[in-house]
């Protein structure tokens, strides 16, 4: 049950992401894409360190896979397209979640 929360927000990013833009509502704040990364993946982080504690160094290159895949995929949604700010995004905010809980 402790890795359950981990599984799901999983899921949800990958959910999320393979949505095509057009089908979700346009965010007009400057920034808020990026915040939006770093927050789904410091959250995964999270969720990764109370469900797989003694996993500690397996989390570095699962999630940075698991972030590298998930922006790539993005190449193959419409209207979509990989980024390496997102990525960095998204590994700012595993690695935080990293520093914090070490």
């Amino acid at each position: 049950m402790r890795r359950l929360p981990f599984f799901l927000w999983l899921v949800g990013i990958i959910g999320v992401t393979s949505f095509p833009l057009t089908a979700l509502p346009e965010v007009e704040i400057l920034g808020m894409d990026k915040l939006i990364h770093f927050f789904l993946f410091s959250v995964l982080g999270l969720f990764y360190f109370l469900g797989f504690a003694n996993k500690k160094r397996s989390f570095l290159l699962l999630v940075f896979l698991f972030a590298f895949i998930n922006e790539l995929s993005q190449y193959y949604v419409p209207g979509r397209f990989v980024s390496a700010y997102d990525f960095v995004c998204n590994l700012s905010g595993l690695g935080i979640s990293y520093w914090v809980l070490s």
